[in-house]
């Protein structure tokens, strides 16, 4: 885990996250972004959001992927300044933990690494 620096703020768009769990499938498609690996995916639901395709699979039915794993969409919205953990990267991505405990995806590009976070000292941020 690293402890890191919010340089840039950052505003969810997005107020329903698509949640999925492994097995999951979903109707994808790729769109224009400015991160590479992504892709913008739809549920059962009708909820809309951008899904790493690092944690889906093509299914036999065309435009049709399974999650390989249980996923969050959910964005953060942080202020600059704000430090946060660093739990996950993924094409671009960072899923992170605030001190108070919430937790969602911000853009790499908005945050500076500070230290990396011992082992010896306790988790007080879970």
């Amino acid at each position: 885990m690293k402890i890191v620096k919010v340089t840039k703020n950052h505003k969810s768009e997005f107020n329903v996250p698509l949640i999925a769990n492994t097995g999951e499938i979903v109707e994808g498609q790729e769109r224009e972004t400015e991160w590479d690996g992504w892709l913008w995916c739809r549920n059962n639901s009708g909820v809309h959001a951008w899904v790493p395709k690092a944690y889906l699979e093509s299914t036999p039915e065309s435009g049709h992927y399974q999650f390989l794993q249980d996923y969050n969409a959910r964005e953060l919205t942080v202020d600059e300044g704000q430090e946060v953990i660093i739990l996950n990267e993924e094409s671009g991505w960072a899923w992170v933990r605030t001190p108070l405990g919430d937790e969602g995806w911000i853009p790499l590009e908005n945050l500076q690494d500070l230290k990396d976070k011992p082992d010896s000292i306790p988790d007080i941020m879970k």
